[in-house]
């Protein structure tokens, strides 16, 4: 399911069509007010296409807002759906994306940021920083590296850290 979702979005994204406006944040926000509908975070990956996140207790769920050649947003229907990790935390690549979800059993230690650790192209360590800004969920650029450090820090003292492995990463750039 998870590929189907990333070869949607993958294929929304290079047909960013030349019709048409480009989506913007207004868009975005107004379709969701609209319809009544409370995401943690959403993104604009093309000029078409928007991805979304939200979160339900334990579970996080990634969706597709599109807009059409002739201006109408639309809700894509296919949907991926994660878990949280035991301590209520969960990251998931998603396209080119890594999605960052604070679920219900964490909001207590209120988190502040997350620090994406990897080494770039050159052997250098870089250190990118994000925060929260009182949001459940982030969606950041996926660093192109087949292994990440991604800690997460509340205001609290809570450290959530973990080593993520993207081995796919690596088959893409081998093609390239």
């Amino acid at each position: 399911m998870k590929f189907l979702f990333e070869l949607m979005l993958s294929m929304l994204m290079l047909t960013n069509g030349s019709s048409g406006e480009p989506l913007t944040r207004e868009d975005v926000q107004g379709y969701l007010k609209t319809h009544h509908l409370q995401y943690a975070d959403t993104k604009i990956v093309s000029d078409h296409s928007a991805l979304l996140i939200d979160v339900k207790g334990e579970h996080a769920k990634a969706s597709i807002l599109t807009k059409t050649a002739d201006n109408k947003l639309v809700m894509q229907p296919n949907e991926y759906v994660w878990d949280e990790d035991e301590e209520g935390i969960s990251v998931e690549k998603v396209g080119r994306y890594l999605c960052i979800v604070i679920h219900d059993k964490a909001l207590s230690h209120d988190m502040d940021f997350v620090n994406i650790v990897y080494v770039d192209d050159n052997g250098d360590e870089r250190k990118d920083r994000y925060y929260f800004k009182g949001k459940q969920a982030i969606i950041i650029p996926m660093p192109r590296q087949e292994y990440v450090v991604i800690a997460i820090y509340g205001n609290d003292g809570f450290i959530h850290d973990m080593i993520k492995h993207f081995p796919e990463i690596m088959l893409q750039q081998n093609k390239l």
